[in-house]
């Protein structure tokens, strides 16, 4: 076996590995790291693994006895039957560099914790085909947190396996097992879980100053308040998540049968990258008035709703601003803006029923609309 010695320089990210040869191990140490590193190509797979050695010799050595205990405790032998399924790390690397998603740093380390709670060995070497429903479905059944943080944390893990990311990775030439089973694990709450939580609506008095005081934004001379605006009464008045307003496009206005509708679905934007939308695809109508008081306050009518000079200006306003906006009415909430949405939802569902709310609120399940987007906006009178 031959052994390529290699360490990397003191600074920067880990050292490039030079071109080699299937059967030929890099010894190599990253940046920051103490002990050194081997990488090795078998049959098509990749593996990686710490040798424990501060020494660049005692390191070589036990390269060449980690690379024969591959083969021979099955890693090896599992490849050599399955030549080219990818690993954990091959994946997750496309992922990262695809996605568009502002959580994708959480997609990953939620893979990685799945992965890491049924295998002992580094999660990133972990070869695809370990990665089945059974394990999947396992581990939602024995979480151990709330019914909410399992819901979450599946929706994670679940979205790196989509059907548009797997035709990311086949573009690649990763080969992955079919994850057909996989993506049909129910990850929501158990049905013996299913209780009203219950969103409780802002009081009258506090939205009422909190809207007069948000219309002094949209007829303030600052651009940047008017824009603060705009962001409020798209969560207000139209339900809009937060990456939902900060990706939101004049050209995702369509016409309706009774005014125009912002259409909130996957879109393929002009410069190439993809917008997916967190829930499922809707359409939310928008009064005619409201539309033209946003083109007002923001000065464009093409392009992005929220003006903005680069992605972390617009990340900027759509979250933390808008937050400490609405704090300023209602600290006691979690949520801040997200607030608005609720609200959103609370009312549609009074004027036009749960179901309507739900579709409007682009829910997956009208369950998750009764049980975290309406209140009693109005006390029952007793019979």
């Amino acid at each position: 076996m031959k052994v390529a010695q290699q360490v990397a320089r003191p600074a920067g990210p880990a050292s490039a590995v030079k071109r080699r040869r299937h059967s030929e191990v890099s010894v190599f140490k990253e940046s920051g790291s103490e002990f050194y590193y081997y990488r090795v190509k078998l049959h098509g797979k990749r593996f990686k693994r710490s040798t424990g050695q501060t020494t660049l010799q005692a390191a070589v050595a036990q390269a060449k006895i980690i690379r024969r205990e591959l083969l021979e405790d099955g890693q090896g032998r599992a490849t050599m039957k399955r030549p080219g399924y990818a690993a954990l790390g091959e994946v997750l690397v496309v992922w990262e560099e695809m996605s568009e998603a502002e959580t994708r740093k959480n997609n990953m380390s939620a893979v990685r914790k799945w992965v890491r709670s049924f295998s002992s060995g580094e999660a990133d070497n972990v070869c695809m085909t370990k990665l089945t429903a059974e394990q999947f479905d396992r581990y939602l059944r024995n979480w151990p947190g709330s019914p909410a943080g399992r819901k979450s944390t599946g929706a994670q893990i679940r979205a790196v396996f989509a059907p548009e990311p797997m035709r990311w990775y086949a573009k690649r030439e990763l080969v992955l097992p079919d994850m057909a089973d996989f993506r049909a694990v129910k990850i929501g709450v158990r049905a013996t879980e299913q209780r009203f939580e219950g969103f409780t609506p802002i009081p009258k008095e506090v939205l009422r100053r909190m809207d007069v005081a948000a219309d002094r934004l949209r007829r303030a001379s600052s651009g940047g308040l008017r824009r603060l605006w705009a962001v409020y009464a798209l969560m207000r008045w139209c339900g809009l998540r937060n990456i939902e307003v900060a990706a939101l496009r004049w050209e995702w206005l369509v016409e309706g049968s009774k005014g125009r509708l912002w259409r909130i679905a996957p879109w393929r934007l002009e410069d190439g990258s993809y917008f997916q939308p967190k829930g499922r695809s809707g359409d939310v109508p928008m009064r005619e008035d409201l539309l033209e008081q946003l083109a007002a306050a923001t000065g464009n009518r093409a392009g992005f709703v929220i003006p903005r000079a680069n992605p972390t200006e617009a990340e900027t306003v759509t979250e933390r601003t808008i937050n400490r906006f609405v704090r300023r009415f209602i600290p006691d909430r979690n949520k801040g803006a997200y607030e608005l949405r609720k609200q959103f939802g609370a009312e549609v569902a009074l004027r036009d029923g749960l179901e309507v709310a739900s579709r409007m609120l682009r829910h997956g399940g009208i369950q998750t609309t009764w049980k975290y987007y309406h209140g009693l906006l109005v006390e029952p009178s007793p019979l």
